[in-house]
């Protein structure tokens, strides 16, 4: 089974990395880059708020209550 903690230490790594992206993106003024940029960005952070949804659907804990 996989390590839900450790999964979400990788996603939360990942979407760090992906903000700085974006950011660099912003200062090139590219539109097209950022559009791309963000959209990966969004990707990863819905993955990870479904990760933590499901985990609190399982531990029986409201979702308000762990989602950043």
């Amino acid at each position: 089974m996989i390590d839900e903690k450790i999964l979400l230490q990788e996603l939360d790594e990942m979407i760090k990395i992906q903000q700085k992206s974006v950011e660099r993106a912003e200062q090139g003024s590219n539109e097209a880059v950022v559009y791309l940029e963000s959209r990966e960005l969004a990707a990863y952070m819905k993955v990870r708020n479904l990760i933590k949804e499901k985990k609190c659907q399982r531990s029986g804990n409201s979702i308000r209550h762990t989602v950043k």
